[in-house]
């Protein structure tokens, strides 16, 4: 297993048509590459976007100028040959670390998995030991 450290970005968006286009266009914007995305409605017309981008300065002063507060996260992307249980494998010792996973996003392409792990900033490096990274 593969683990690559990544800097995730969170911002609160309004749940309604255009809400996420408007922060993908801030991130074009920015030239900011978004590398991950996971987005989705918490109810209440509200919504929150996860950015992993290749530039997160130029996002980060880019939402600040136009008033988007974005909250940033520890992401560990983790990838591998894909099989039947390889994900409850890879988070196990996260769990078995007390660390709490606040998003996870996963994806196999021609064979091989690719799973984000989004964490509180405090877990890092509890995490980044369960993970042997």
């Amino acid at each position: 297993m593969a683990v690559q450290r990544l800097t995730v970005n969170r911002i609160a968006i309004e749940d309604r048509p255009g809400a996420l286009q408007e922060v993908l266009s801030a991130a074009a914007d920015s030239d900011s590459n978004i590398l991950h995305l996971a987005a989705y409605s918490v109810g209440a017309g509200k919504g929150e976007a996860y950015l992993v981008p290749d530039k997160t300065d130029a996002l980060k002063d880019y939402a600040k100028s136009k008033g988007m507060e974005l909250e940033e996260y520890a992401g560990f992307l983790l990838s591998g040959i894909d099989r039947s249980g390889a994900g409850a494998e890879v988070t196990k010792p996260i769990a078995d670390a007390g660390v709490n996973i606040v998003l996870s996003s996963a994806n196999v392409v021609g064979g091989d998995y690719y799973l984000l792990i989004v964490v509180e900033q405090k877990d890092v490096e509890a995490t980044a030991k369960a993970l042997g990274a």
